[in-house]
């Protein structure tokens, strides 16, 4: 497993979905994070599935008057439902584009991320900076840190995956 740490305007994503790009869909599970303007809480944030490229909204708008969007807990619940079947079905790699608040509450992706480590499935998470102590907390010394960069990440990927790139 890898953590990679990001500030809130690193490209995470683009990275990530770049290194997804070089592997057979169908060998990997996870997701990456798009933002989309919306007129009433300035972004919504939606999540694409690497193996299937179907895309949801992991934000709800709350109106013209709210203060910003929020996540939304039944499509964080549905991305996890998903990933897990990935995950069981013949996966070479697991990507999860955050470690947010809600893994750093116990919560979100956190078991998905323990089932693939028993499955001895390779992870790579981006890890906001914020959330970097309960990252080390949930994963006890066992994460590489790599920085944010798609030749070093290619490198672990290379000395960690059982697949060739592009099979």
């Amino acid at each position: 497993m890898a953590g990679i740490p990001f500030r809130p305007k690193d490209p995470i994503d683009d990275v990530l979905g770049e290194i997804a790009a070089s592997i057979d869909a169908n060998r990997i599970a996870g997701y990456v994070q798009k933002r989309r303007k919306d007129r009433d809480c300035g972004t919504l944030v939606y999540v694409r599935n690497l193996r299937s490229g179907a895309e949801m909204p992991i934000t709800k708008n709350r109106g013209a008057m709210a203060k910003g969007c929020k996540l939304d807990g039944d499509a964080l619940s549905s991305l996890s439902e998903q990933l897990e079947r990935d995950v069981e079905t013949r996966c070479d790699l697991l990507i999860v584009a955050r470690f947010g608040r809600s893994e750093a509450d116990g919560r979100g992706l956190r078991d998905v991320i323990s089932r693939a480590l028993d499955l001895d499935i390779p992870v790579l998470v981006g890890v906001r900076d914020e959330y970097a102590p309960a990252w080390e907390e949930f994963h006890g010394g066992i994460a590489d840190d790599l920085p944010l960069d798609a030749t070093t990440i290619r490198n672990w990927l290379a000395d960690h995956l059982s697949i060739p790139e592009n099979a």
